[in-house]
């Protein structure tokens, strides 16, 4: 009798331990893929918006963008940087009008 009802006891223990087992790995399973859910939903927002501005660019105007990128200024503009970055500091400050005044009398 005392072995019978040990065995069963035993078995019982089994039973729980192994309910309790299976719990909490569907516990931590359920945990997990709902963490990679939210993740790859995150994922998938940014994925969409990074598609949605590559759909909105426009190669013509960026193409644009390029070529004038390639081709340096005409020449009297870029006289004009030179002048405008190699005057001395007395001279950036001058009034134009008395910048003026000084190149008529240099001429």
């Amino acid at each position: 009798m005392d072995a019978t009802r040990t065995t069963r006891h035993l078995e019982e223990t089994i039973d729980n331990f192994e309910k309790q087992k299976i719990r909490d790995i569907k516990n931590i399973f359920s945990e997990f893929i709902t963490i990679e859910m939210l993740f790859h939903g995150k994922a998938l927002e940014i994925y969409t918006a990074a598609y949605q501005n590559i759909q909105n660019i426009d190669e013509n105007e960026d193409l644009e963008v390029f070529r004038s990128s390639l081709y340096p200024p005409d020449y009297q503009s870029r006289l004009d940087i030179v002048r405008a970055n190699s005057k001395s500091p007395l001279q950036r400050l001058a009034p134009k009008s008395s910048l003026r005044t000084a190149q008529v009398r240099k001429k």
